[in-house]
Protein backbone atom coordinates (compact mmCIF):
# COMPACT_ATOMS: atom_id res chain seq x y z
CA UNK A 1 0.00 0.00 0.00
CA UNK A 2 1.19 3.38 -0.54
CA UNK A 3 1.61 6.08 1.70
CA UNK A 4 3.21 9.72 1.69
CA UNK A 5 5.81 10.29 4.14
CA UNK A 6 6.17 13.76 5.01
CA UNK A 7 9.53 15.09 6.87
CA UNK A 8 11.35 18.08 7.38
CA UNK A 9 14.49 19.01 5.72
CA UNK A 10 17.02 17.51 8.54
CA UNK A 11 15.20 14.47 8.33
CA UNK A 12 14.52 14.06 4.85
CA UNK A 13 18.63 14.78 4.73
CA UNK A 14 19.29 12.30 6.90
CA UNK A 15 17.33 9.72 5.27
CA UNK A 16 18.91 10.67 1.85
CA UNK A 17 22.32 10.09 3.66
CA UNK A 18 21.54 7.13 5.10
CA UNK A 19 20.26 5.44 1.53
CA UNK A 20 23.28 6.59 0.46
CA UNK A 21 25.93 5.08 3.07
CA UNK A 22 23.58 1.79 2.92
CA UNK A 23 23.04 2.47 -1.42
CA UNK A 24 19.39 1.37 -0.75
CA UNK A 25 16.37 3.63 -1.66
CA UNK A 26 14.63 5.99 0.80
CA UNK A 27 11.64 3.88 1.09
CA UNK A 28 13.79 0.50 2.00
CA UNK A 29 15.58 2.71 4.51
CA UNK A 30 12.52 3.69 6.24
CA UNK A 31 11.13 -0.39 6.12
CA UNK A 32 14.37 -1.31 7.67
CA UNK A 33 14.07 1.16 10.61
CA UNK A 34 10.35 0.33 11.13
CA UNK A 35 11.63 -3.69 11.33
CA UNK A 36 14.06 -2.73 13.77
CA UNK A 37 12.01 -0.41 15.94
CA UNK A 38 9.43 -3.41 16.24
CA UNK A 39 11.66 -5.93 16.81
CA UNK A 40 12.95 -3.69 19.62
CA UNK A 41 9.57 -3.21 21.13
CA UNK A 42 8.73 -6.89 21.20
CA UNK A 43 12.27 -7.52 23.16
CA UNK A 44 10.93 -5.27 25.73
CA UNK A 45 7.86 -6.45 26.29
CA UNK A 46 9.13 -10.55 26.07
CA UNK A 47 12.03 -8.73 28.58
CA UNK A 48 8.98 -6.92 30.84
CA UNK A 49 7.20 -10.45 30.74
CA UNK A 50 10.02 -12.55 31.84
CA UNK A 51 10.87 -10.26 34.75
CA UNK A 52 7.52 -10.15 36.01
CA UNK A 53 6.96 -14.57 36.04
CA UNK A 54 10.60 -14.51 37.76
CA UNK A 55 9.78 -11.46 39.87
CA UNK A 56 5.86 -13.14 40.86
CA UNK A 57 8.01 -17.00 41.35
CA UNK A 58 11.01 -15.72 43.22
CA UNK A 59 8.57 -12.70 45.57
CA UNK A 60 9.87 -14.54 48.51
CA UNK A 61 13.88 -14.83 48.28
CA UNK A 62 13.69 -11.28 46.57
CA UNK A 63 11.31 -9.82 49.84
CA UNK A 64 14.44 -11.62 52.29
CA UNK A 65 17.54 -10.50 50.07
CA UNK A 66 15.93 -6.75 49.99
CA UNK A 67 16.16 -6.90 54.01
Amino acid sequence: MAMTLRLDEEHDRLLAALAAKFGRSKTEVVEIALDDLAARADKSARTRAAFERVRARDADLLDRLAR
